[in-house]
């Protein structure tokens, strides 16, 4: 029986973004689809997840070791090794993202962000605008609110399929994800090394120059 170990997988930071990500699109949609005049609300939750965003981007390559992108970004012939072990019923051993996995946190924070950044120079064809609407044409605006639409649909069908990957991966190939990305912590093989964490100092240096860049949005606007 191969010996176990406790380890940190996910700092705080990674941890704090991944459930604020997942508030802030909730809200996005809520406000969006569900709730009459409550696109100010709708907006605001928009720059709330475009900072988180921007902070992700920025954590991908000065943040801790599993949250980089150069440790889970691998190459085609990668992904396709680790595809043919996924009907194996037991836990991966990777500490951290596995090779199918990195490239779906690309997908998604290239989804979100399209559907962020679109959302700033978008319209609702009635009464709202996004902050740099009035920067372009309306017919780019058109165009761009059409893409804002479309790229939150395909989100929102990426993420369905990020939740039963979690359900495949906890009921089949009994790995829990989820307890980890709430407590940070994971048992490994004991052979597999402790990756090495950056400071929340530095996790927050960076979230307040993104959290800066989007609070001059509405300057722009203005």
């Amino acid at each position: 029986m191969t010996d176990t170990t406790e380890i940190t997988l996910w700092d705080l930071p990674t941890r704090l973004f991944h459930w604020g990500l997942v508030g802030t699109i909730a809200v996005c949609w809520v406000s969006g689809e569900l709730l009459d005049d409550a696109m100010t609300l709708h907006i605001w939750a928009g720059y709330c997840a475009l900072a988180l965003l921007l902070f992700r981007v920025m954590w991908g390559f000065f943040g801790s070791e599993t949250a980089r992108f150069s440790q889970f970004v691998t190459s085609p012939p990668q992904v396709a090794a680790y595809v043919r072990t996924l009907l194996q019923r037991k836990p991966g051993t990777h500490a951290g993202h596995n090779p199918l996995g990195g490239w779906s946190v690309l997908v998604l924070l290239a989804l979100s962000l399209t559907v962020t950044v679109s959302g700033l120079f978008s319209n609702d064809e009635v009464s709202t605008w996004g902050p740099l609407a009035h920067r372009i044409t309306p017919d780019l605006s058109d165009r761009l609110s059409d893409m804002h639409g479309i790229a939150f649909n395909v989100l929102a069908g990426v993420i369905a399929l990020h939740v039963l990957a979690v359900l495949f991966y906890r009921l089949y190939k009994r790995d829990n994800l989820i307890l980890p990305m709430i407590t940070g912590r994971k048992p490994v093989s004991a052979a597999v090394p402790r990756p090495a964490l950056a400071s929340n100092g530095r996790a927050l240096l960076l979230f307040t120059v993104a959290a800066a860049a989007v609070a001059l949005l509405p300057l722009l606007a203005g």
